[in-house]
């Protein structure tokens, strides 16, 4: 993340997205890993989150660090997630695409000096400050459009992993 993403409580746009644009969220215990380790960074680590989506291979969302950096609390997210994924794919044994993923993870962590083994995430995350309302509006309706444009739902609201479902399994603040 840039630095002009690393003050604390300025809203922004970021997108995480997987390496190779893997679609690695295709399975309810991948979401639901993010979903709760989003939900301990709410609680835990100053994370606030006004809107967001989850598809298979990158996640949207408005959000901001709470006297901390979002910079700091989104690298935390991502470095426990990635060690969290890893192991989840690797022990499925419902995981057909298992082999195929791992080796695609392991090729990036080593032609990556910033990681060991493996990588999932993209190391950047595309932050847009978010500095007026008609900018939040349009960057929550593109949110909120994902999971429509990619084909998963007819409207925003039958998609369970974006805020704009009442059902989410992930609560989010009001901007």
């Amino acid at each position: 993340m840039s630095k002009t993403a690393s003050r604390p409580n300025e809203l922004y746009f970021i997108t995480l997205t997987i390496v190779d644009w893997v679609d690695i969220f295709t399975r309810r215990i991948y979401f639901d890993l993010i979903t709760e380790n989003l939900s301990f960074c709410q609680n835990q680590k100053s994370l606030e989150i006004f809107e967001y989506v989850i598809m298979t291979n990158h996640i949207h969302m408005i959000c901001r660090g709470k006297d901390k950096p979002l910079s700091d609390i989104l690298r935390d997210f991502k470095t426990y997630s990635s060690k969290e994924l890893y192991k989840l794919i690797l022990n499925n044994p419902n995981e057909s695409r298992r082999k195929w993923m791992i080796k695609i993870f392991q090729a990036h962590g080593k032609s990556n000096k910033l990681n060991k083994n493996f990588q999932i995430w993209q190391n950047l995350n595309s932050p847009t400050l978010l500095y007026n309302n008609h900018i939040i509006d349009q960057k929550t309706e593109y949110i909120y459009m994902n999971p429509v444009k990619a084909g998963y739902v007819s409207k925003p609201e039958d998609y369970i992993y974006c805020s704009a479902n009442p059902d989410s399994p992930l609560k989010v603040m009001e901007l």
